[in-house]
């Protein structure tokens, strides 16, 4: 199985990069950037997919995202599409503000790695998406000696892997489904 390996992505994150900042850099020349953006955002906006993950993991969200928005998927990511939010002051606005985006996202993927395990918004995301879409996928991100066997409640969800440069989502081996028939409605099957 070729789950979405922390090594590859970071590998193909650095890969596109023309200028590779120290991580500090990277992160301040991001919300530059992206305060730019926001000027022309829009709230009702709606997205493919809801990217749920740990903040300590940016660069691989990133990569993530990237990958999805080139085979056409629209994204939301929190700190990307809504940089006013304040990551060190959570309040009853950032509850709003995220329970406002996911409704206006078709799916969720749940980025999961030894960071999101610290996260308590996280399993809160999944479950609010998991009750209004049941559209929700489990994407390990995986050492390269690790293997994925899901972790309580996160091993009743489907999960993503990367394939070559194709996205699939799958519920064990030989049962699967493309990316997009899975953002379609239709969930895995059984490959003989």
């Amino acid at each position: 199985m070729a789950v979405l390996r922390k090594s590859d992505l970071l590998a193909r994150y650095n890969a596109a990069q023309s200028t590779l900042f120290e991580e500090y850099r990277e992160k301040q020349w991001a919300s530059n950037s992206l305060n730019e953006v926001f000027e022309s955002f829009s709230f009702t906006e709606t997205y493919d997919i809801f990217l749920s993950h740990a903040y300590s993991d940016a660069r691989i969200v990133k990569q993530i995202r990237d990958m999805l928005l080139k085979q056409g998927y629209s994204v939301y990511v929190d700190w990307i599409e809504d940089n006013q939010l304040n990551r060190d002051h959570v309040s009853e606005y950032t509850a709003t503000v995220l329970r406002n985006r996911m409704d206006h996202c078709s799916s969720l993927i749940y980025l999961t790695s030894v960071s999101a395990s610290r996260s308590v918004w996280m399993p809160w995301e999944l479950g609010y998406m998991d009750a209004r879409t049941r559209r929700v996928a489990v994407a390990p991100i995986m050492e390269d000696d690790e293997e994925f066997e899901g972790r309580e409640y996160l091993g009743l969800y489907p999960y993503l892997d990367l394939t070559s440069d194709n996205f699939y989502v799958q519920r064990g081996i030989g049962t699967w489904v493309t990316l997009k028939d899975w953002m379609k409605g239709e969930n895995p099957k059984k490959y003989t």
